[in-house]
């Protein structure tokens, strides 16, 4: 029986190496000298391939990935940024034609992107308690919580969301670089700067969470273009809305920890990947929006 796309445990980055098929197989080769070495994917148990600096992908490859709804992303270096992904139109249509339908009444709409802050709220005060030190004071998180919440309930228009979602996020940063003994942090995304890893490792998180938000939309074929919050006109907007979600939780404490404890980017992705694996982040995205479709 083939393991349902919300329940698979499989998202790879790869780099420099060749993905192809072998006796009916999705394998990736390396050389090592005077050897080839071939390590073995399991596509039914894998979500989205990452096809970083100098791979390839055969053909027979490409199709064994499509025959198990695998999606392949290929990106640029370290993971960032996206330059092209794999999609396939032949989806379910149960839950875009429900989504349609919410998107087209402006109530309905704004009623929803309140259902995705108090869930993305409750995903945060669940998960953050499980985090090893150093990280906030639970009393602070749960008191700014409540507060953003309360801010939500009586938003009477989406652009209000978005700004109080700035602003509780501005927050949340401060309270991770206060406990991680940052001092005057400024987020500033698209920052290449190796003196800076906080944002840049805030970056490569952020582009995980929009790959696994782009796969849990496709999966359950909603289009992307059919956005809560962000900009009504921006390409694959809906995939930030779902990605801020879990950005919160997965990302930007893991972000924090790896930059003060001086891991590499390649530690800090590892870990990154780690957390949303512990944390059922695909499944919580997943049972999230099949929850609107319902309501």
């Amino acid at each position: 029986m083939s393991i349902l796309p919300s329940h698979r445990q499989g998202l790879y980055y790869l780099e420099h190496c060749r993905i192809m098929a072998k006796d009916e197989r999705v394998v990736y080769t390396r050389d090592d000298k005077a050897l080839t070495k071939f390590f073995s994917i399991p596509p039914e148990n894998t979500n989205v391939i990452l096809l970083g600096s100098g791979t390839s992908l055969t053909q027979a490859a490409a199709r064994l990935l499509a025959n198990s709804q695998v999606m392949v992303a290929f990106v640029g270096g370290g993971g960032t940024p996206l330059f092209l992904a794999s999609l396939n139109e032949y989806r379910p249509t149960e839950y875009c034609q429900a989504w349609v339908t919410l998107w087209q009444d402006e109530h309905k709409r704004l009623s929803a992107a309140k259902f995705f802050q108090r869930k993305r709220a409750e995903f945060l005060l669940k998960q953050w308690s499980k985090l090893s030190n150093p990280k906030p004071d639970e009393a602070a998180i749960e008191t700014l919580v409540s507060h953003y919440l309360s801010h939500i309930e009586t938003a009477e228009e989406t652009q209000t969301i978005l700004s109080r979602e700035a602003e509780f996020a501005k927050k949340l940063y401060g309270l991770w670089a206060q406990c991680t003994q940052v001092k005057n942090f400024i987020r500033d995304p698209g920052k290449r700067d190796y003196l800076d890893p906080f944002n840049s490792y805030l970056d490569h998180g952020n582009y995980l969470a929009y790959g696994i938000s782009a796969v849990v939309l496709w999966v359950l074929g909603i289009p992307h273009a059919l956005p809560l919050i962000h900009g009504m006109t921006r390409r694959g907007a809906l995939v930030f809305d779902v990605a801020d979600l879990i950005k919160d939780t997965c990302v930007m404490p893991i972000a924090f920890q790896q930059a003060a404890a001086g891991q590499s980017d390649q530690q800090m992705r590892q870990a990154c990947i780690a957390w949303l694996d512990q944390s059922d982040a695909i499944t919580f995205l997943f049972q999230a929006i099949k929850e609107i479709t319902q309501r």
